[in-house]
């Protein structure tokens, strides 16, 4: 690695060129040509912006490129179709009351492996210099990472949660049992959320490749549940005000039916009296998740971006804040919601020049072996079949 002030001299930016009218346009002529067709548009319609972003994401005075194709994700989107239907029609063949065991089980069985070959062929269609990506990793340890680890922790805090509450209790004692299952729930999805997140950026990580260079990353299973901990406190104050404030709102109402003098049209008319306030409520719960949303990305690219390796002396740096992060996140969520869409490419410009602005690689890059031969990877019949599984 080179010394410090080498670094500080080889630190490149990321810099993202797009602009909101064209991007503006896009976006209109994707939606609108995708109703036209009845949906069949979408797939061209992803690939349109992803290469639109794409090609005008600079680093060292190159742009990137995405050369997929639309009509690979359409068959993929059928392909994928056409085995579900055949695995739920032999399902009602062979165990009829199975009621849809049979499908669950393929879908968790295979999910893992399409997701893989479905980033590994997004990265191949993806290049700088005309250097590609590409993406290796082991579909057992993805199964494990994706469907194995989260259905064993989620069966422990089961078990846990069952042994709580199984015995009789007094009011009393249901009062605090059930603080003790929101806390061990709270608790419990953060682990399980941040376990999860550093074993799969690890998988990732680990398996990328840029040419004939390798990427490798490690993660702190630690710091990772640190930030979901926080991302979920961020959610406490929000959630406390909505119950004050549809505990104020309706335990008139609720007393009045325990004491008999309730009746269903009465109930009613005092929920759609209030019905203001329900809807405030789910704005102020829709505010508390973009901010929490907000902080967990910002961290988490963070701590992903700043432990990942490029060969062995290539890092990168990202500074997203959540000063930072918040307003823009807010602004792509409800400025979007309430122009209808039209305040969407706006948004989505400035979070993405944002995202580039923060972002940086640290090292000779002139260092990065550009063997052209050795850096194109081509797509199998499996990976374009995944192709569906967009990132």
């Amino acid at each position: 690695m080179s010394a410090l002030s080498g670094q500080h001299n080889n630190t490149q930016h990321f810099i993202f060129h797009g602009q909101v009218r064209p991007y503006f346009i896009i976006c209109l002529v994707n939606v609108i040509l995708s109703i036209i067709t009845l949906g069949i548009f979408i797939p061209w319609a992803l690939v349109r912006t992803r290469r639109y972003i794409c090609e005008n994401m600079e680093l060292k005075g190159a742009r990137f490129a995405y050369r997929a194709r639309g009509g690979t994700i359409l068959l993929s989107w059928l392909f994928i179709l056409v085995v579900l239907t055949l695995v739920l029609l032999a399902q009602l063949f062979i165990i009829p009351d199975a009621e849809g065991v049979g499908t669950l089980l393929f879908i968790l069985l295979a999910l893992p492996f399409m997701i893989v070959k479905g980033i590994s062929y997004h990265l191949m269609m993806t290049s700088l210099n005309s250097i590609h990506f590409n993406f290796q990793t082991s579909a057992l340890r993805a199964w494990w990472v994706m469907i194995g680890m989260p259905v064993v922790m989620a069966a422990l805090v089961t078990v846990m949660l069952s042994l709580i509450v199984r015995d009789p209790m007094s009011l009393s004692d249901m009062l605090f049992r059930a603080a003790v299952v929101l806390l061990l729930i709270f608790v419990a999805s953060s682990v399980i959320y941040g376990l999860v997140y550093s074993h799969l950026m690890e998988l990732i990580g680990n398996g990328l490749s840029f040419g004939a260079n390798t990427f490798s990353i490690l993660i702190s299973s630690k710091r990772c549940i640190i930030i979901f901990l926080c991302a979920a406190a961020i959610m406490i104050p929000f959630i406390l005000f909505i119950i004050w404030v549809l505990v104020s709102l309706f335990s008139g109402m609720m007393t009045s039916c325990m004491l008999g003098i309730c009746n269903g049209s009465t109930a009613e008319r005092y929920i759609l009296t209030n019905s203001g306030w329900v809807v405030f409520c789910y704005l102020v719960l829709g505010i508390g998740a973009v901010l929490s949303k907000a902080y967990l990305w910002g961290a988490l690219r963070n701590l992903a971006m700043n432990n990942l390796v490029l060969g062995e002396s290539i890092r990168f740096r990202s500074t997203l804040t959540f000063s930072g992060m918040a307003p823009r996140l807010l602004g792509l969520v409800f400025l979007s919601a309430i122009t209808l869409g039209l305040a969407y490419p706006w948004a989505k410009i400035g979070l993405l020049r944002y995202l580039a602005e923060n972002t940086a690689v640290v090292g000779d890059l002139d260092s990065v072996s550009t063997d052209i031969e050795e850096s194109q990877p081509e797509p199998n019949v499996t990976t374009r079949l995944c192709s569906g599984f967009v990132m």
